[in-house]
């Protein structure tokens, strides 16, 4: 980064500086790349006006970036994980409003490669923590959909919630992801009126609930799913979509962002009334981002893969939007760039640098991104 923070200097001469971007996944979270680019910065000029803003997008890691900027309290919970094992996690609350992470629970970051499984993955753990949420008197449910190990389109969390789904024979089915072909009807929930409970899913994709760009599709095989898998999902899927318009009269199918962590999204959309929101629009709302990119003389945002996802609502995308809006350079530090100049076109950048372009291949650019570089150097 000292290279780039170098060479990013010798073209702006403004004093106030906005960093704002997304985690680099697997590598770096979004305080630390703030960090990083910020002493890089200062390093060169110590006179600079940096102002720190983390973002993300609605995934995982989202609501950390919540706390950062909120009043917060941490509450522990016992639940359990995406195969049904006792686990301890956390979510955090407001005065008036509760925010919980599927991937605390349900993540796939909570299992082994061996583990991972759609077909028989549940969110049942993240609907336990939204139980105890509402028990607790909490209304207003802010649930972040990313991360998921889980295609069962919700039922896992329903299921916690008091509803039942029914076979053919009106023997109730276990919540995952296998039994969403066999789902003849749904038995409503008898615990809490969601006439009362507002609760807003925030999510980064923009996937529908089944076909090629589905959830099963486009993010079952990393959640651990065979072709053949894939193909079972799928159907599921279709046929749960069916079943769900039977019970609420509203057609999810097609639902832009239905399909977010294994089309959650979807199913408490036809099941709980729930409102899915852009993630990105939502904590920018929240955080208060942009009033400061207003302010800045220069904005500067990242990801770890600048690609085409960065383009659909992601957190590169909405700083973009917004420096367009108010005639702000924006600059983008990213670990790895696959848009085109045609693709960067949309975004609008002064300039855009990439640390695997000074790291000797990508598992050094993944582990010392970070790194200040303080003299030249074939790498500087």
């Amino acid at each position: 980064l000292h290279r780039v923070d170098r060479r990013q200097r010798q073209m702006c001469i403004r004093d106030r500086i906005l960093i704002a971007p997304d985690k680099f996944k697997g590598s770096l979270s979004a305080q630390e790349v703030c960090e990083a680019i910020g002493n890089g910065l200062n390093k060169n000029d110590s006179s600079l006006e940096v102002i720190n803003h983390p973002m993300a997008d609605g995934g995982d890691g989202s609501i950390e970036i919540l706390s950062n900027y909120l009043s917060l309290k941490k509450n522990h919970i016992q639940t359990v994980d995406p195969i049904g094992r006792d686990i301890s996690t956390y979510y955090f609350t407001s005065s008036d409003a509760a925010f919980i992470e599927v991937a605390s629970a349900s993540g796939l970051v909570l299992l082994s490669e061996e583990e991972k499984n759609p077909l028989l993955t549940s969110t049942l753990g993240t609907g336990k923590m939204i139980a105890e949420a509402i028990s607790k008197g909490f209304q207003n449910i802010f649930l972040f959909l990313g991360g998921s190990a889980t295609n069962d389109a919700g039922m896992g969390i329903t299921k916690a919630l008091g509803f039942q789904f029914l076979d053919e024979n009106k023997k109730e089915l276990s919540p995952i992801g296998k039994n969403l072909a066999k789902v003849k009807s749904i038995q409503p929930s008898p615990i809490f009126d969601f006439e009362k409970i507002k609760i807003t899913m925030l999510c980064d994709v923009n996937n529908p609930m089944f076909g090629t760009s589905g959830a099963a599709h486009v993010y079952a095989n990393q959640k651990g799913a065979t072709v053949k898998q894939i193909a079972l999902l799928e159907n599921g899927l279709k046929n749960f979509s069916s079943i769900l318009e039977n019970y609420s009269s509203i057609n999810v199918s097609q639902l832009e962002g239905g399909g977010a962590a294994g089309a959650v999204g979807a199913g408490l959309v036809a099941l709980l009334n729930a409102k899915l929101e852009n993630g990105f629009l939502t904590i920018s709302d929240l955080t208060g981002l942009e009033k400061k990119i207003e302010s800045a003389d220069m904005v500067i945002s990242g990801e770890g893969k600048l690609d085409e996802q960065s383009l659909q609502g992601k957190v590169i995308d909405g700083v973009a939007l917004l420096c367009k809006k108010h005639n702000k350079a924006l600059t983008l530090l990213v670990g790895k760039n696959e848009l085109s100049k045609k693709e960067l076109e949309q975004l609008n950048p002064t300039s855009v640098f990439s640390i695997l372009e000074i790291a000797k291949d990508e598992k050094d650019a993944m582990k010392n991104g970070c790194l200040l570089y303080t003299s030249p150097s074939p790498r500087d």
